[in-house]
């Protein structure tokens, strides 16, 4: 034990600390704010109701859309200071606080990055990134260190390595050695100029799937061994900027990029030759004193949730890009695409009047879109129309019933939901959903 604490707290050179905080910063508050202006920002100003988390059914979108815009700009107002280390310790927890209640705003808009952030947020509380290169050094110069504990760029890696380890191993299923959704997503490329055939073409699909999953299992492991580093490196960069070309996908590929160049040596960093006065030379060492007794046994509760979070997806049955049940959180990325429709009926079992449901009266178009084949959206959908017809129609025993078809990465149609099974009796919780139609395969 004593031997791997002289590890974590080997002093190391402060410098990729402060570039994580700068480039982390800048990027994080681009995609904290920019999606004002994409679909992300109209979900959360559109629709009557919004999909929650289990459990914090709490965090509900503001109530006018001039306060949602408003919170968009605090993000990026947050993370530009964020990334100039402006009075970093209150700054980090807002920006932490500002991001996380965004994103748990609206279920129906999870992505994967948006959740890494938040993460990579929550870590930085512990990190004296701001102790270099800072506003706060410039306003005290006493808070100016060179070196800090190695394990605080350590826990960086240890997140990174986290999503390109669990992200490979969810990879390793039958639809991706068939290149599936790849396949389907690459096929709607082929009106691209020039290189469109080649987007399209089977032959790429393959290359991209297996591609992916070796890249995934093995970036790591070549970033952490020195004689393969570089090469890793400039596989790792043209891996992500052919994402950026094929699918965007926002801030994620520049982040990681820029996350996985935090395996090269700390010394790298200061061949950026920063000003010293803002990045000192010397020996002086940022100390945790007392707070080691609260930080570590904090940091080694989250190492343990990250190890253990992704692997709940081996207790529920099924196919979890069919079922959904666990995929949230388990950096299972770019696993599915579904095709699906999906109708709602209210009955009242006293009187047996029925209704079926208009579905734009309630929610946007991307929230039925990601219901439809999302149970645990449906569910909570359900239990939204349970009330809202007792409330504001008068039934007095209402009961949810839907019909939904839907294809799993090209398959047929098939059913998810049975359709005699009354919704509003179904509990929303963390047990496997067993009344799940299960998957036909082909």
């Amino acid at each position: 034990m004593n031997k791997v604490l002289s590890i974590l707290e080997k002093p190391i050179d402060i410098a990729p600390l402060v570039y994580a905080r700068i480039v982390f910063g800048v990027l994080i508050s681009l995609e904290f704010s920019l999606g004002l202006f994409t679909n992300y920002g109209q979900t959360l100003m559109q629709g009557n109701m919004h999909f929650s988390y289990l459990l914090t059914g709490f965090i509900e979108p503001w109530s006018s859309p001039l306060m949602i815009q408003g919170h968009f700009i605090l993000n990026f107002i947050l993370g530009i200071l964020f990334a100039m280390g402006f009075y970093y310790r209150w700054v980090t927890p807002l920006f932490l606080l500002s991001g996380a209640s965004l994103f748990l705003m609206e279920k129906s808009l999870y992505i994967n990055h948006f959740y890494l952030y938040t993460l990579i947020l929550f870590l930085f509380l512990f990190l004296p990134a701001h102790r270099g290169y800072s506003y706060d050094t410039w306003r005290k110069s006493e808070l100016k260190v060179s070196q800090v504990p190695a394990w605080t760029v350590y826990i960086l890696l240890f997140q990174l390595s986290i999503v390109y380890f669990y992200s490979g191993i969810a990879k390793i299923n039958s639809d991706w050695f068939q290149a599936q959704p790849i396949q389907i997503w690459l096929g709607r490329k082929a009106d691209y100029p020039l290189i469109g055939g080649i987007l399209s073409s089977t032959t790429h699909a393959y290359f991209v799937a297996y591609g992916g999953l070796l890249f995934d299992l093995l970036i790591v492991p070549f970033m952490l061994y020195k004689r393969t580093r570089k090469v890793a490196f400039f596989i790792c960069c043209f891996f992500h900027l052919a994402n950026v070309i094929t699918f965007g996908v926002g801030t994620f590929p520049w982040f990681s990029m820029a996350a996985t160049a935090l395996f090269f040596a700390p010394s790298s960093f200061r061949k950026w030759k920063l000003k010293t006065h803002l990045l000192p030379i010397g020996s002086k060492v940022f100390a945790y004193g007392i707070r080691k007794k609260f930080i570590y046994p904090i940091l080694s509760i989250y190492v343990i949730l990250q190890v253990l979070l992704p692997l709940r997806v081996h207790l529920y049955p099924g196919n979890t890009s069919w079922t959904e049940q666990a995929h949230f959180f388990s950096w299972r990325m770019m696993l599915r695409t579904k095709q699906s429709s999906i109708k709602f009926t209210v009955k009242d079992a006293k009187t047996n009047a029925t209704e079926s449901v208009k579905l734009s009266d309630h929610l946007n178009k991307r929230q039925i879109q990601r219901m439809a084949g999302n149970p645990d959206l449906i569910i909570q959908f359900a239990l939204y129309l349970k009330d809202f017809y007792v409330e504001e129609k008068n039934y007095s025993s209402p009961e949810i019933y839907a019909e939904n078809q839907v294809s799993l990465n090209g398959r047929k149609q098939q059913g998810m939901i049975p359709p005699d099974l009354d919704l509003g009796k179904v509990n929303r919780d963390l047990s496997p959903y067993d009344w799940i139609i299960p998957l036909k395969e082909d």
